[in-house]
């Protein structure tokens, strides 16, 4: 007697980020006179989960050297899943199929310009075989959920020049300094995320 294959959605049902994100409200925000562009906050399928982040060349145009999600701006016509993944598969070899996308997180804005779409997303077992280093990557980095977490993580007030306060955070994690936008995304994420990650 043949067993039925298992249906997918069964896991995506049943994980616990994907159920978080199903039950709260998606703050967005309307900038527009900002630069459209989404990042792919990746984790692993792992009791700890691991975050996938890259380190970004010293070459590039903007935020050289900094740590960041594999991301960039929306071409003409993307969403933000599809710019994430794209994006993604450009900058660390990572296949859309080996990706399962559960959603989209707050939208965040930087200061220069950019209005991004942080896309949650779970990589499957094979992912990680498929990663490597591109010209735009010179380190790809998977701090833990539980590290972390367990972080002392530094906060600071910055002022804009419309006058605006708006808090900022820094991970001081491995030798690394995870600030910026990667850190509120990482923020927003670790401190409203599933009860017991």
């Amino acid at each position: 007697m043949s067993h039925p294959s298992p249906d997918p959605l069964d896991d995506l049902q049943a994980d616990p980020w994907a159920l978080w994100l199903s039950e709260r409200q998606r703050r967005s925000l309307h900038l527009p006179d900002y630069r459209r562009a989404a990042v792919l906050v990746a984790l692993t399928v792992e009791a700890d989960p691991r975050i996938l982040l890259t380190i970004r060349s010293g070459d590039l145009p903007t935020h050289k050297g900094q740590i960041a999600f594999p991301g960039g701006s929306l071409d003409a016509g993307e969403t933000p899943v599809q710019a994430a993944l794209r994006e993604a598969e450009e900058e660390v070899g990572l296949p859309p199929s080996a990706v399962q996308v559960l959603g989209e997180l707050d939208d965040v804005f930087t200061p220069i310009g950019f209005h991004v779409t942080p896309v949650l997303a779970r990589l499957k077992p094979e992912a990680l075989a498929h990663l490597t280093l591109t010209p735009e990557v010179v380190q790809i980095i998977m701090p833990t959920v539980g590290e972390l977490l367990g972080l002392n993580v530094v906060r600071e007030i910055r002022t804009l020049p419309d006058g605006s306060r708006i808090p900022l955070y820094r991970y001081p994690w491995q030798g690394h300094d995870i600030w910026g936008m990667t850190a509120r995304i990482l923020h927003d994420l670790l401190g409203q995320g599933p009860a017991g990650v």
